[in-house]
């Protein structure tokens, strides 16, 4: 039995997941023919890049002989009708937008029953934004999983590509609805680092995602430098302007370095992330320093591409845009050395782009990635465009590196017009002399361990046991503003919290941090995270965010824990470590409960002798939206853990704890 369409086919293997996003020469094309005749498909569908139709042909009549295979056609006409040889259907994406295709796709699906569905480099299928119109292409390669799935409830459809490129969370968010068949209005497409931490685990429920482990070297520390200084003029006049007119400029300043690196008797790709009035001056400047030059860019034909692929073909530089990225084979046999003009503004189209040349199959030792360096000198500061799309690279700050990779982003999520709109501030900036400063207060963990130090804290404050008790007693709103004036009570609670768990047989957030690392991909809400050692420990495996009334470490927001900065739903883990400190504690957990997603959990830990009734505790949590278990003494503490459900929290209710309620 094959998989029911819109399911997750554990039993079959990782290339028949829903998602196979593997690197570039991983044999996506030979796995993917093979899970069609693992599942037994008598009749494959496969959508494509023009530019691969043919290589998916000789990759079927390869593996299986006896296939038939018909190309380009929603009319396929079989050498041998009559018998049950399996059959594939390749189609290019430009079948899914003629006038007529949508009447012949129909006619198609009326005269067949569809076992397979492989959409290859599913990301010229995708949709960009969320509430515009859909494209022909989207809407007929939608339209022929649906009704496929339609007449057999056992479609198995695959999706493929080397890097999923997504630009915006909507596109990934098309990609995952158009492979299950069902509508994910629980995934959210605003640009937000939670969101997109939502759609990875989606993607990584689907799919699975491959990197092979290539044997040649892989150069990519070639970064001339090139002094950008004499044009400054001109930059400034691009100001905040267009990229394209900034890359303009910026390509005559890279020529030379470009020309450099250029040797007669070897190919090489130039890459150029935008085209228009930069073609043009690469092509002039390489074909005058006497190289014969070809173009892979929007609106040409595949002749130069070709040529420059044959071994002892007349084409010794290849410039290409975005076009070279996907879909295009066998340039590693040629080549191994790209030179990057303009570069891409995520990691993931970088790497695709690398994936050119750096992939199985090669015939180099070494591939090398030149990339051209920009800078200029600003009233004694190093400024520098092109380092600065670097840096957004290597440090992944892209919505595609979160959804794709899960790697949560430094700072905010930007797009290309903001980034490059902060690249000019900041050189205006340099110019006006302007210096930015953020003023942080300085706290000390531990406090200064001086006997008269000590004694004008514990003057001033208290011992921890009435610096406790008055956390408390007070409101967490006048708590949190007290402590912001003066954060110094802060630390002395903490350096006195730091010296009393010493002696403590079990240690809550220490529990905590055990029972988090045997998971992964969690979402961590830390309410009161004090020095946010939770997160210092397993940020690795989650992405957690911690929350006190003073920010100490870096990622800490501070703020009032009954008031968190978080959007509904996005949490499956919310922490109260000894924190429900304050005479509106109940607040905290109507605000985890708002936090927290369905089905999600919380977890609170507080000494035992602070609960008068347990089992009334338990039971006011649980008028409060929770599914209470069972709960558990570890040392001093009792540790209780409960599940969001449906229930509204009751608008009124106090939890009975340390005096109040009941």
């Amino acid at each position: 039995m094959r998989p029911p369409f819109g399911s997750n086919p554990g039993a079959l293997p990782a290339s028949a997941a829903p998602f196979n996003w593997s690197g570039m020469g991983a044999g996506k094309t030979l796995s993917a023919v093979l899970a069609t005749r693992v599942v037994g498909a008598g009749l494959t569908v496969i959508c494509c890049p023009n530019a691969v139709v043919d290589n998916w042909e000789t990759e079927v009549r390869n593996a299986f002989p006896h296939c038939e295979v018909a190309k380009k056609t929603w009319t396929p006409e079989w050498n041998h009708p009559l018998t049950n040889s399996p059959r594939y259907v390749v189609m290019n994406y430009e079948q899914f937008q003629q006038p007529t295709s949508e009447e012949k796709l129909v006619a198609f699906l009326d005269r067949n029953i569809v076992d397979f569905i492989v959409i290859d480099e599913i990301h010229y299928a995708k949709q960009r934004d969320a509430g515009t119109t859909m494209s022909r292409r989207k809407k007929l390669v939608q339209g022929l999983v649906l009704d496929s799935g339609k007449k057999n409830p056992e479609l198995c459809v695959l999706g493929m590509s080397g890097t999923p490129v997504i630009n915006t969370l909507q596109e990934g968010k098309s990609l995952i609805e158009m492979i299950t068949g069902h509508r994910h209005d629980d995934l959210e497409t605003k640009a937000t680092v939670q969101n997109c931490m939502r759609l990875y685990q989606r993607l990584v429920t689907l799919g699975t995602r491959y990197k092979p482990p290539y044997k040649m070297q892989l150069d990519e520390g070639t970064r001339p430098q090139v002094d950008c200084g004499p044009f400054l003029d001109e930059i400034r006049k691009v100001g905040r302007g267009s990229v394209l007119d900034l890359e303009r400029v910026l390509t005559r300043v890279r020529l030379p370095a470009i020309l450099e690196h250029l040797q007669h008797g070897e190919k090489a790709i130039v890459y150029t992330h935008y085209v228009d009035g930069i073609v043009d001056q690469l092509r002039e400047a390489i074909a005058d320093a006497g190289f014969s030059v070809g173009l892979c860019v929007g609106g040409v034909d595949d002749t130069a591409l070709d040529e420059f692929k044959q071994q002892d073909g007349t084409i010794d530089v290849l410039i290409a845009s975005s076009r070279i990225a996907t879909g295009v084979d066998g340039l590693q046999h040629v080549c191994n050395k790209l030179i990057i003009n303009a570069l891409p503004w995520t990691n993931a189209q970088y790497e695709q782009l690398r994936g050119r040349l750096w992939r199985q199959g090669s015939r180099f030792d070494k591939i090398t990635v030149v990339i051209p360096v920009t800078y200029a000198v600003v009233n004694g500061v190093r400024w520098s465009y092109c380092e600065s799309k670097l840096d957004r690279l290597e440090y992944k700050k892209s919505i595609a590196d979160a959804a794709v990779d899960g790697v949560v982003p430094e700072g905010n999520l930007r797009t290309p017009t903001q980034a490059q709109q902060d690249i000019m501030d900041w050189l205006s900036r340099l110019e006006s002399g302007e210096i930015q400063v953020v003023v942080r207060p300085e706290i000390k963990i531990p406090l200064s361990g001086e006997p008269s130090e000590v004694k004008r804290r514990v003057s001033t404050y208290g011992d921890f046991s009435r610096v406790n008790n008055r956390w408390y007693a007070s409101s967490s709103q006048l708590t949190h503003a007290r402590l912001a004036s003066n954060p110094e009570e802060w630390a002395h609670y903490h350096t006195l919290y730091r010296e009393l768990r010493e002696s403590w047989v079990v240690v809550p957030y220490k529990e905590e941090i055990r029972w988090l690392m045997a998971r992964e991909g969690l979402v961590v809400g830390d309410f009161g995270c004090g020095e946010a050692l939770l997160a210092q420990a397993v940020s690795e495996r989650h992405q957690v965010h911690s929350f006190d009334h003073v920010a100490l470490a870096e990622g800490v927001v501070a703020c009032d824990i009954a008031s968190v900065p978080l959007d509904d739903g996005v949490l499956d883990v919310a922490i109260f470590c000894l924190s429900l400190m304050g005479s509106n504690f109940t607040d905290y957990i109507r605000e985890a409960h708002r936090c927290l997603r369905l089905d999600a959990t919380l977890h609170i830990w507080e000494p035992a002798n602070y609960f008068e009734d347990l089992d009334a505790f338990r039971d006011s949590l649980g008028r409060l939206g929770f599914d209470v278990l069972t709960p558990s003494s570890e040392g001093a503490f009792v540790w209780i853990r409960a599940v969001k459900n449906t229930r509204v929290p009751a608008p009124a209710l106090t939890l009975p704890f340390r005096g109040h309620g009941g």
